[in-house]
């Protein structure tokens, strides 16, 4: 047989599948390097577009802010306005109960009955003046028991005038307002 040296065949093989294992490696290291970076892109744009969806939500969520405490400030100016017509009606209601009041006090009066000041405080009458006589007063108490627009009439004090020429006793009373009749005057 003849004497063949194998080695260097076998030494080109080898370093023909190093140089193959080796570009093998190499595109491989490319292409992880490749896969890698277009991955990196890709989950930058998405981290990008989250973004931006979470800036516009946002925004939105400052617009709807905004029309929330417009609509809070509405409401309140809406409350503040039904405040102010309740008070005028009301005080409405307070002017045409007072003309009632007064025409039913000169229609309650007793002979020998004198005002001299009526006060109303609330729903309450505070009357003051002088009498001829004790019985006058009590007919007018009757009086103001008998009205549809008072009651509880109470004497606070009666006392005697020293220094008039005729004798008069000087009274104070509070009579309540019929609180019934008021809203029905409303």
């Amino acid at each position: 047989m003849a004497n063949i040296n194998l080695l260097p065949w076998r030494e080109e093989a080898k370093l023909r599948k190093q140089n193959e294992f080796n570009m093998f490696a190499g595109f491989a290291l490319l292409v992880g390097i490749l896969c890698a970076i277009v991955l990196s892109m890709m989950l930058d744009s998405e981290l990008a577009l989250q973004s931006s969806k979470s800036k516009y939500i946002q925004a939105e969520i400052s617009i709807i802010d905004g029309k929330i405490r417009e609509i809070k400030a509405l409401r309140k100016a809406k409350l503040d306005l039904k405040k102010r017509m309740d008070l005028i009606e009301r005080l409405q209601n307070a002017r045409s109960l007072s003309t009632h009041l007064l025409d039913s006090l000169a229609k309650l009066m007793a002979p020998g009955v004198y005002l001299e000041s009526v006060q109303r405080r609330d729903n309450t009458l505070w009357i003051e003046g002088l009498t001829e006589s004790n019985n006058h007063l009590a007919n007018m108490l009757r009086n103001f028991e008998n009205s549809q627009w008072f009651k509880d009439p109470l004497v606070k004090q009666i006392d005697l005038q020293k220094n008039s020429l005729r004798q008069l006793n000087k009274f104070s009373l509070r009579v309540d307002i019929n609180s019934n009749i008021e809203q029905r005057a409303k």
